[in-house]
This record gives C-alpha cells, structure tokens and sequence, in this order.
C-alpha cells in the first residue's frame, strides 16, 4: 500500500534523489557547495502569499465603526437565524471563533 502511495505522489527514497553537483533534492535553483537549502518553487509561492496575507488587517475598522454606528442609533438588526445556524455549525464543528 505505501509503495502505491509513493508512486502517486512522486515520494521516493532519499538515496535516489539527485546527487549531481548543484542540484540538490531535485530542485535547479541548488545552492552548490557542502551545505546548502534548495527552497521548491512551491515553497517560495507559499511564502509570497503568507507576506500578501500579512499585509491584510485582521480587523476592518470601517465595518467596525459602521456596526457601532447602527448600534448607537438604534438600526443596527442582526439576522438571528443566520446567527443560531453559526452558533449551531460553530459548536458541531467545535470552531471556537
């Protein structure tokens, strides 16, 4: 069975990765020398959505002082089905957010 996995994925023994001088793990862009990272392209795509991610605030401030606004002037009418379906969904899915 793991051997079929392996083949799926591509997964192969660590002895059979490609020894050549400046190609490290497969990968072109190898630091050659003793010691060295190859970083996967795929690697560096995660990495540039994780600093996008970053840039993005964690709290909306407009949405904030538009929902404060509501609530001081007495409109702010939250739709209580669709907030017990959150509850319910929250507490079967365990998600404490």
């Amino acid at each position: 069975m793991i051997e079929k996995i392996n083949d799926i994925s591509g997964v192969g023994a660590v002895g059979k990765a490609k020894s050549r001088r400046g190609v490290a793990f497969g990968y072109d862009d190898a630091v050659t020398g003793s010691d060295g990272l190859a970083v996967s392209p795929f690697a560096r795509e995660m990495a540039n959505i994780s600093l996008e991610l970053g840039k993005i605030p964690e709290v909306r401030e407009d949405r904030v002082k538009d929902l404060k606004r509501q609530v001081d002037e007495g409109r702010y009418n939250p739709d209580l089905n669709a907030l017990a379906g959150r509850l319910l969904w929250a507490g079967i899915n365990k998600v404490e957010d």
